[in-house]
């Protein structure tokens, strides 16, 4: 990566072993890594996890809403100028100067649009970056998937209540009904795409294994194996 550049960051803290200054040196690399002039996004989801929610109604709240996407998220979160995309159960955090385009509109859009903040980076050029988590929480998969049509995620058929924060009025918001069952492509195959093209750069720090790849070549690798798979399979959204 080089200046300027704009970059998302999955993360596991633990992954690298004992790191001095904890998830607060973390995010400064991760800011470093850009600067001067890039812009970084981390996920900070909650996946209707009971626990990350302030109140009993578990109701989304840009402000209060706490990311289980791991402790350098939730680091992120707390930082001074980073803005959140408005979605009930995958919103983006973003620090500079592309954070207002990234983060508008998601509230209105499917949970993995292709205009969605990884939506956007990945037809931005932008890079997809792994510390130490693997590619089982890469979620570029989505979107290509949600691009394709996949039958198998239910878009924006779960209904979540989320504050709006202009007003505090709480509305109804709408995330995916997941899978029935496992993605029989997800996420090795695409590791592997994305290895015999040479478009995955590896390095270790620590203990952790860093993975970075563009996010146009993520989508590209996974639309390929959803034209080669997704028509034959029977995977479709779990409805109770």
């Amino acid at each position: 990566m080089t200046p300027g550049d704009l970059a998302i960051f999955h993360s596991s803290l633990k992954s690298f072993g004992r790191l001095e200054g904890g998830a607060q040196a973390a995010v400064e690399a991760c800011l470093a890594a850009v600067a001067p002039g890039g812009t970084v996004m981390m996920p900070s989801f909650n996946h209707g996890q009971r626990e990350a929610f302030a109140d009993v109604g578990c109701i989304f709240d840009l402000k209060t809403t706490r990311s289980v996407s791991g402790a350098i998220t939730e680091c992120f979160r707390a930082w001074p100028g980073v803005r959140r995309s408005l979605h009930p159960s995958h919103p983006y955090l973003v620090l500079g100067p592309m954070a207002e385009w990234l983060t508008a509109e998601h509230f209105e859009l499917d949970c993995f649009d292709a205009r969605s903040p990884l939506g956007k980076l990945c037809a931005s050029n932008g890079w997809i970056v792994m510390l130490g988590c693997g590619m089982r929480a890469c979620t570029a998969a989505h979107v290509a998937q949600t691009i394709y049509g996949v039958p198998c995620i239910g878009q924006r058929q779960n209904p979540w209540p989320v504050r709006m924060p202009d007003s505090g009025r709480v509305v109804t918001g709408y995330t995916v009904i997941w899978r029935d069952s496992k993605c029989p492509f997800e996420f090795e195959a695409v590791e592997r795409r994305l290895r015999e093209t040479g478009a995955l750069k590896e390095r270790t720090v620590g203990a952790a294994n860093i993975q970075a790849f563009r996010g146009a070549d993520c989508i590209a690798a996974c639309l390929e194996l959803c034209r080669t798979h997704c028509p034959v399979c029977a995977v479709r959204p779990k409805y109770d």
